[in-house]
């Protein structure tokens, strides 16, 4: 697929301006800056981190209990 691309540019079908660069970095210096996230949003994704931790451990948990099963049931 990149060759398909390549192809098109050198066709000579597509030419970008000569000051697009120039222009680009012009209109991207003008956007505002995002704004930094909420205290709400951080303290969700703690959450998040800390409920996927403790499934994790339960999982691990698990499973070592059916290995311990299996080699004591032998």
């Amino acid at each position: 697929m990149d060759e398909d691309w390549d192809k098109l540019l050198d066709s000579g079908l597509l030419e970008a301006p000569e000051d697009f660069p120039e222009r680009v970095m012009r209109r991207i210096d003008g956007l505002p800056l995002p704004e930094s996230g909420s205290r709400s949003w951080e303290v969700l994704q703690w959450l998040a981190l800390i409920g996927g931790g403790i499934l994790g451990v339960a999982q691990l948990a698990g499973f070592v209990f059916g290995i311990w099963a299996a080699v004591t049931a032998g």
